[in-house]
Formats: C-alpha cells, sequence, structure tokens
C-alpha cells in the first residue's frame, strides 16, 4: 500500500525513466521492465503516454500506460491495486492518464480481471464505466486440410470486402473509397439492435471504429462481407497475428433483417473455412456476455472459454 506521508505528484514519464515506470507497472525488476519494453517496440506498441505518481524522492509509485489505437480508443493499462488505500490515488492517475490522451482518442477503455474488484473501482471512480462482461474464446484449427466450406443459398453470395492486397497491407487509408463506404455502411446496419456492447453506438465514428478494426501492420486480414443480391448485410472481421499463428475476430454482425434465417452460422464458417486453408491454428475472440445468440453460435462451432473481463469506458469529451 501507499503511505499516506509520501506526497505524490502525477508525472508523465520521460523517455530516460520508463524502464523505471515499467518497475511500476508491472510490479517487476529492471529484467521484466526491458523485456516488456522490447516486447512494446517489436508490437508497435507506443510508450510516450505513460504517467506515473512519484513520491517526493522521484520514485515511481504506480503507473497507468495509455496505448492510443487508430480506431481512436485508447486502452489504459494500470498497476495492480495491494490495497483499498491505493484505490484513490490510482483513481486519480487513471483520470490523468485518459485526460492526456485525449488529443488521440475519443474513447478510454480499461479490462480488467474480474476477480479484481478494487482495480474495477479505481478505474470506476477515475470516471470510466462497466459497459460489459466480455468472455473470451477460442477454437483451434485442423492442422492438416481445412475446414469444409457452407453451402450458400441461391440470391447470397460471400466475399472478400476489399483486394486481398490492400486487406493484407499496412495502412487501412488504401482502402478502396468504394470499399470504405460500404464496410461502413454494413457496420451502422450491423449496429441497429445488437446485443454486443450496445453502449457503445455511436461514441465514436464509424470510419474510426473500422480503422481499429484494420489495426496496425502488414499481415493477412480475412475480411468476408455477406450479401443479398448483392447488397451487403453482414460482415466478419478476421486478422492473423503478425506470425500467422492464429487469427482473432474483430468484428461479426448481421443487418437486423437477417438476423434468425440461420446466416450467422453460414458466414462464420465461410469464415473459418478461409482461416484454415490459410494454415492459421487457432482463432480467438472476444464476446459481450449477455449476447446469447452469439454464445451459442460459437460454441456450436467449437470455441471454448479462456477468460473473462470486465470492460470499462469513459468518452474522451465528457465533462469533469
Amino acid at each position: 500500500m501507499i503511505d499516506p506521508r509520501f506526497q505524490l505528484e502525477i508525472v508523465r514519464v520521460p523517455v530516460e525513466r520508463q524502464a523505471d515506470a515499467m518497475g511500476a507497472l508491472l510490479g517487476a525488476g529492471p529484467a521484466a521492465s526491458r523485456r516488456f519494453i522490447d516486447q512494446a517496440v517489436r508490437a508497435s506498441i507506443r510508450l510516450d503516454y505513460l504517467w506515473c505518481l512519484a513520491d517526493s524522492d522521484g520514485r515511481y509509485r504506480m503507473a497507468v500506460l495509455s496505448v492510443p489505437s487508430l480506431g481512436r480508443t485508447a486502452m489504459l493499462i494500470a498497476s495492480r491495486v495491494r490495497g483499498s488505500q491505493d484505490v484513490p490515488e490510482l483513481a486519480r492517475l487513471i483520470r490523468a492518464a485518459a485526460d492526456g490522451s485525449e488529443g488521440e482518442s475519443d474513447l478510454a477503455q480499461g479490462l480488467i480481471d474480474p476477480s479484481h474488484p478494487l482495480d474495477i473501482l479505481a478505474y470506476e471512480m477515475a470516471g470510466l464505466e462497466r459497459m460489459a462482461v466480455l468472455e473470451y474464446l477460442e477454437r483451434a484449427l485442423p492442422r492438416a486440410g481445412a475446414l469444409p466450406p457452407p453451402e450458400i443459398p441461391v440470391g447470397w453470395s460471400i466475399e472478400p470486402a476489399a483486394p486481398r492486397a490492400i486487406l493484407d497491407g499496412d495502412d487501412a487509408s488504401r482502402l478502396p473509397a468504394d470499399a470504405r463506404a460500404t464496410l461502413v455502411s454494413v457496420l451502422e446496419s450491423t449496429y441497429v439492435d445488437t446485443l454486443d456492447c450496445p453502449g457503445l453506438a455511436g461514441l465514436r465514428a464509424t470510419s474510426d471504429v473500422l480503422d481499429g478494426h484494420f489495426g496496425v501492420g502488414a499481415r493477412r486480414r480475412h475480411w468476408l462481407l455477406l450479401r443479398r443480391d448483392g447488397a451487403a448485410c453482414g460482415v466478419c472481421l478476421l486478422n492473423d497475428s503478425p506470425d500467422g499463428t492464429s487469427s482473432e475476430l474483430a468484428y461479426f454482425g448481421l443487418a437486423p433483417a437477417v438476423r434468425g434465417l440461420g446466416l450467422a452460422r453460414i458466414l462464420l464458417a465461410a469464415a473459418l473455412h478461409e482461416v484454415s486453408a490459410a494454415r492459421v491454428g487457432m482463432v480467438t475472440l472476444a464476446v459481450d456476455a449477455r449476447n446469447a445468440p452469439a454464445m451459442r453460435l460459437y460454441a456450436s462451432n467449437g470455441f471454448r472459454q479462456t477468460a473473462t473481463r470486465v470492460a470499462l469506458v469513459r468518452p474522451a469529451h465528457r465533462a469533469r
């Protein structure tokens, strides 16, 4: 716990003291801090939005790393709370980190293990609200051969959302204007009456959400559109890891008019067929625990739960 006799000051960490700050963030020694920094550099994770509570001797007591994304969301990663006395100070630091990244982000977010209630309390005291409980699921794919493709009904089609060379590139701005417009339109149609984190609707521009799904770095992306008579009415966005060993389902949704027709099963089967044909070994995803239809869909396709997190968010424009 923090000794109340210390006068703790919020400071933005200079580059030369990043290793010290990582020690406070991870609760680890210099070797672990250096490994984290090296891994962050390799993964193109920025470390310039790093904030600490410093005592009167300049020692870092707690830290929060804010990681802005292309989708104008800042992920907040904070030190663990060691006792109830730490909560108000950590909340003060989380709020400062969220405020400090507003120039690049419209939304601050935290993902906390539900078994750490004091950590959740610190985020809530910092102004973040519980958005959902997320279930993290995964499914192994066959090592040899591909899963069979689904039979697609007459009048329907499933096709790539953009040319392969652009989907697999490192720049979301290179998506053709017509492909981007279609993706934005179909995403917005799937948000209507959604059961998956409905509170997120409208907190960011859909074009920014799309860029966030695209992410950073070149990698294989399996982005598929479900069309009825040529009109897009469903979307599945899968992004491979940089080494190609796994793929993350970043988004999956259908427009209201085509829900309940068995098409979600067909679209997911088509995506799993494509991913397995690319010799990817694992598919992962996160889904709102309240989204019962999606949970049933994934369970029936062999996904199993691996973790649970409480998602907390705060719009950048919230009055303080």
